[in-house]
């Protein structure tokens, strides 16, 4: 049964560096057009983002005339650097699991504490892959829906009234896409994980030990003699 664990220990490793590291990766950039006040040629704005996604910090004038500086409206910081923390807990909490199933695994099947807090760690590194990933998923949401000049904010403002600007490209969100992917496929790794560990556990042995037929008693053995 250790043979599956370590497989699959595996696997969440190579699935839990795809996840943070299409996140991490990621950089792209909007380009739109915008026509100033007394220009009389549409100029491009270009702005862009990468991993954290803190777009309020993202600022730039719409207008060499214009005195302040337009910001984006929000961003995904805090999802983003969640999701990527719980991919690289994930990774080195597999590989010190794999030292102790491959080099100590006599150890691992005798200790049924080891066992214990295998199986606890793994529930609550499973629940983590969730949240993570559905907070994440929210978050890539807002990336793309606040990197939109017309849904982001920046057409509404002055400088952009009247079909005054004009958008030229956006984003490319595939890296941000495969990396949800990545992170509900961990999940439902990982709910494999809980069942093969759970086996090792003395809870599921002692569910599934068969039950012992109790002994005949030498009064019993006797009474059946003389009934005879």
């Amino acid at each position: 049964m250790i043979i599956f664990i370590i497989l699959l220990k595996i696997l969440d490793v190579v699935l839990s560096i795809f996840a943070f590291a299409t996140t991490t990766s990621h950089k792209s950039s909007t380009t739109f057009s915008i026509l100033c006040a007394n220009a009389t040629q549409p100029e491009d704005r270009t702005f862009y983002y990468s991993y954290p996604y803190d777009l309020e910090s993202e600022c730039f004038k719409l207008c060499d005339t214009d005195a302040k500086q337009f910001c984006l409206l929000s961003g995904s910081k805090s999802s983003a650097e969640f999701y990527v923390f719980v991919g690289v807990i994930v990774f080195l909490y597999c590989l010190a699991a794999l030292v102790l199933y491959i080099f100590f695994d006599d150890l691992y099947r005798r200790n049924t504490r080891l066992v214990i807090v295998d199986f606890i760690i793994s529930v609550v590194l499973t629940l983590l892959w969730i949240i993570a990933s559905s907070a994440w998923a929210a978050g890539v949401s807002d990336v793309k829906t606040y990197t939109d000049p017309e849904e982001g904010g920046i057409f509404g403002t002055d400088q952009c009234q009247k079909d005054l600007c004009k958008v030229k490209s956006l984003g490319n969100f595939a890296s941000l896409n495969v990396s949800l992917i990545f992170g509900f496929l961990n999940f439902g790794v990982w709910i494999g994980n809980l069942w093969f560990i759970y086996k090792e556990t003395p809870w599921f042995k002692l569910t599934s030990k068969p039950p012992t037929e109790p002994a005949s008693t030498p009064q019993s053995v006797d009474s059946s003699i003389n009934h005879i």
